[in-house]
């Protein structure tokens, strides 16, 4: 689930992205494709992240990452390739 913060910078993004590439026509307003997991990687992912200390900057950095996945996900049903 996308708490507060994490929708909020995933609505400023797309529409920086929106800003950035209105009648552009540029390649450079492509979404990238998200990298897919099988559900077995994903159940590693989260074993390993559960096995670090609360206080690892693993974990901030997978936040960022979930972050970045749905900021891919707004940009791509905005209409973006």
């Amino acid at each position: 689930m996308l708490s507060r913060r994490g929708f909020a910078f995933a609505a400023i993004g797309t529409a920086l992205v929106m800003a950035s590439c209105t009648g552009s026509g540029s390649d450079a307003c492509q979404c990238p494709k998200p990298v897919a997991y099988d559900d077995a990687t994903l159940k590693k992912i989260t074993q390993a992240l559960q096995a670090l200390p609360a206080d690892n900057v693993l974990h901030q950095a997978m936040e960022d990452y979930e972050y970045e996945r749905d900021d891919l996900r707004f940009c791509r049903s905005a209409g973006f390739p």
